[in-house]
């Protein structure tokens, strides 16, 4: 013991003095450089690797400017830093780590480059790696034995304008496949073409060996006669290429690769030699025509109806074939409404409606109309024509025949009064007509609703809080379970009751007539401290068990076992005078060792724990009230300002979005009052006001999105989707996840025998409750789909979907947006949105055309 003593005092004098000898020398500081860590070596084609910028005795200021570099791709950078002291040296460096992925099989050089610094401007020497064959991990096995990616076509030539189909195919060894990690990367130019089907993969035997296989379709055609090559594809994959951790705390350690498909190559043929009226239509189509009525009186319109519908090179076909009629009619001019098949670029109608105003009377002609385009199939031209209708207009129409004794005509003939009154029939009762509906009250309190959770981050709040009370109440268990098995327990207890024994002696000397009793108490404790296994042992037994935990001390206790033996059973029935002090000399130089926290984890502590895992997962496997003052003094533009501010500042309060799609309905902005009331309803689908909210929005504004049209029937699964918002469905989750948590603690308790027979039932029981209230939370989370998002928006306004947020580029890519689309909102800038759809398709447009349902 003062051995050791000696040693700590020594230690903490000597980090004394180099603490000491540290503030009289100052630290050196080496020069400050940047560099790449590796600054060679060899990547993998299409593989992800890590290289770090290291700074020396630096940081960056601001985000470091990366040079160009052909076939090398950079990621997102993470950071680390460190500090060392060699010497009297100090070293500080911080490293970002940079993701890396070369898509050229050539030599890769990152040129030299000034980086900013916090010690001023750095140059970064160059780096140069070689490119080799992706690995996966670090097995050494080809990528290319375990996955390939391919191009395929039904054939090898197509027609110019012919739509035909395009299969991206992936095959990936089972073993190693873990999911898809990104959209097909494709750029179809100078192509047509459609977006790309959603993945599904499927497994399946592939040359012995189990894979999965994704195939997934577009379809594309292209203007220009001669040999054409399909671009490449390619698609990340998450792989699988080992594990970490072992047992039930064991996960798969996943890397990135991107598996490319190879151009391809198919010839485009040109059209023969076209016909005249022919205007650039290849694929499938027919024609439809209707005249109404056939009959009409002059001054009452015709309207002659002509749709084209079929499968083909739509983006080319601009309007429909012209008609001739006779100049005794007025003609309205057409609109033609085009209307494509959902998700489709090449199907879908064109229609025209012509109103004819005849202005003469006689019997005319229609002449058909024809449509000419090519036939794919038969490799030759077609005309597709309507019938002639022949229409009759009439002078006037016919006309209406006053009653006797009138002196003005009526638009209708009334038959007069028959001479019998009362044998006249009673009109037939005629029911009251249901009112419109009409906006509701505002209301005067503020109501906040659930935010659903981010898709990472809901898992994340669902499971480590039942996991972290799970460890807690184990971890409690477990240290009373292994202070109980302490086999030094029993020591302590005794040196604490020998201790308080020998401070009886010393208190109440007097009371000799107890001796006996108290060198009894003092044997028994002597003996569970040193563990004798004797009933009654001798002087030897005592100092043979002392010396085997104390060799020096076995002598000493000996003869105080011996004195003690003497004035219990001998003659003389007394002490010696200095045996209390000796004994007291003799129990202080004890030392028992205290509990031990590793013990924890000893297998008979931990033991319980893992049983009980067992058993539990195999059966369950004021500015308000100024609104509202303001809309019910008609101001509704005011109203509305107030109400956008209260949602400003409170995104989730349901009451100011109700009320202010209450302020823009009475605008007629039923389309914008529709919006705010969706998100009203996602917040509280419980109230009346909502759902009347979501079921007038959708009749006025004529928006029709499949989702909130099924939430508004309630019908199957969304009846019991609507109980909750889906916040709340989420914090369900949580509480059933919490639940099993209560479960597991409850058995835990029996496994540590701390709970009774009762602990069983009452596990499942929570179990059962738990498990119904996270399969309904799941079914109605699955009914709201792309509304459980909380970065979803809704389009209230026809708006134009953009490649790139600006209009004032007429070359980009546009497409049509109508009321009602659902998306997510991934970024902002300069007023414009980047929104992403369910189907993978992106783009930007004008941030005040969208409403967030949650923000």
């Amino acid at each position: 013991m003062r051995r050791l003593t000696h040693r700590l005092f020594s230690l903490l004098a000597g980090l004394c003095c180099l603490a000491a000898l540290s503030s009289l020398v100052p630290l050196s500081a080496a020069a400050q450089t940047v560099r790449w860590d590796p600054p060679a070596g060899q990547l993998g084609y299409n593989q992800v690797s890590q290289i770090s910028l290291v700074f020396e005795n630096c940081e960056p200021d601001g985000a470091p400017a990366l040079p160009q570099v052909d076939g090398l791709t950079f990621g997102r950078p993470s950071q680390s830093s460190q500090t060392s002291i060699v010497n009297f040296s100090m070293t500080r460096t911080f490293s970002l780590v940079y993701p890396v992925r070369p898509s050229k099989r050539t030599a890769i050089a990152i040129p030299a480059f000034e980086v900013k610094t916090d010690k001023g401007n750095l140059k970064v020497p160059a780096a140069n790696y070689s490119v080799g064959d992706a690995t996966v991990g670090n097995s050494g096995v080809p990528l290319d034995d375990v996955a390939t990616a391919k191009l395929t076509t039904p054939g090898d030539s197509f027609w110019a304008g012919e739509v035909f189909p395009v299969a991206y195919n992936l095959e990936v060894a089972r073993r190693y496949f873990h999911s898809l990690a990104s959209n097909i990367q494709w750029n179809p130019s100078p192509l047509v073409a459609e977006d790309w089907s959603k993945p599904d993969p499927q497994e399946g035997m592939v040359g012995g060996e189990r894979r999965v296989v994704s195939t997934q379709t577009t379809r594309v055609y292209s203007k220009q006669a001669g040999t054409l090559t399909l671009p490449a594809a390619g698609q990340m994959v998450n792989m699988i290429v080992g594990s970490t951790g072992f047992g039930l705390f064991s996960q798969p350690s996943i890397e990135q690769r991107e598996l490319d498909a190879k151009p391809l190559t198919v010839t485009i043929k040109p059209l023969p030699p076209a016909p005249a009226g022919f205007s650039g239509a290849v694929g499938e189509f027919s024609f439809k025509s209707k005249v109404v009525p056939l009959t009409s009186g002059v001054g009452e319109p015709i309207t002659w109806n002509i749709e084209l519908s079929g499968t083909g090179n739509w983006p080319d076909i601009t309007g429909l074939p012209s008609r001739d009629v006779s100049n005794d009619f007025q003609v309205v001019q057409p609109k033609s409404k085009r209307t494509m098949k959902d998700g489709s670029l090449f199907e879908g109608s064109l229609s025209e409606d012509v109103v004819l105003v005849p202005t003469r009377p006689g019997s005319y002609r229609l002449a058909p109309v024809k449509f000419t385009y090519f036939d794919t199939k038969s490799g030759s031209y077609k005309t597709v024509s309507s019938e002639p209708v022949t229409v009759t207009v009439t002078a006037i129409p016919h006309p209406v025949q006053p009653p006797p004794n009138s002196g003005a005509p009526l638009q209708f003939s009334i038959k007069s009064q028959p001479e019998n009154p009362t044998a006249s029939p009673l009109p037939s009762p005629t029911p009251p007509t249901t009112p419109e509906n009409l906006p509701l009250d505002p209301l005067l309190k503020s109501a906040r609703g659930f935010v659903p959770f981010k898709g990472g981050h809901f898992w994340l709040v669902v499971t480590v809080p039942a996991l972290v009370l799970i460890a807690v109440a184990w971890a409690i268990l477990a240290a009373l379970r292994s202070r109980e098995n302490d086999p030094q327990r029993l020591r302590r207890a005794a040196r604490e009751k020998l201790a308080e024994l020998l401070a009886g002696f010393r208190a109440r000397p007097e009371k000799a007539s107890d001796l006996s009793a108290q060198l009894e108490i003092w044997q028994r404790g002597t003996a569970a401290l040193w563990e004798i296994p004797h009933a009654a042992p001798g002087a030897p037994l005592v100092e043979a068990s002392v010396n085997l935990r104390a060799r020096e001390a076995g002598p000493v206790w000996a003869a105080l076992w011996s004195d003690a033996d003497r004035a219990l059973h001998g003659r003389d029935r007394t002490l010696p005078a200095d045996w209390l002090s000796r004994a007291d000399a003799a129990l202080q130089a004890v030392r028992v060792p205290g509990w031990q926290p590793a013990s924890l984890f000893s297998p008979r502590n931990l033991a319980p724990f893992l049983f009980t895992l067992a058993v539990l997962l195999i059966p369950l496997a004021a500015r308000a009230a100024d609104a509202a003052d303001a809309y019910k003094a008609g101001d509704f533009s005011t109203a509305e300002t107030a109400w956008r501010k209260t949602i400003q500042d409170s995104p989730a309060d349901w009451a100011a979005r109700h009320n202010l799609g209450l302020a823009l309905a009475q605008q007629d902005r039923w389309a914008e009052a529709a919006a705010h009331w969706t998100s009203a309803f996602l917040l509280n689908p419980r109230s009346d006001l909502t759902r009347w909210d979501l079921a007038l929005g959708l009749q006025r504004s004529g928006m029709a999105p499949p989702e909130l049209v099924e939430l508004s029937r309630a019908e199957g699964r969304f009846k019991i989707a609507r109980l909750a918002s889906p916040g709340a469905w989420q914090a369900g989750l949580i509480s059933a996840a919490l639940l099993l948590a209560a479960a597991l603690i409850v058995l835990l308790l029996q496994g540590y025998r701390r709970a009774g027979a009762w602990a069983r039932p009452v596990a499942l029981i929570t179990s059962l409750v738990a498990v119904i209230l996270a399969a309904s939370a799941t079914l109605s989370l699955r009914a709201y789909g792309t509304l459980a998002d909380p970065a979803v928006v809704i389009v209230w306004k026809t708006s134009v979907l953009r490649s790139i947020p600006t209009e004032a580029d007429t070359t980009q890519k546009t497409s049509p947006l109508s009321p009602g689309s659902i998306a997510f909102a991934e970024k902002t800038f300069l007023g414009w949105t980047r929104l992403t759809f369910p189907g993978g398709q992106s783009g930007w447009v004008r941030t005040e055309d969208l409403v967030g349902l949650y923000r």
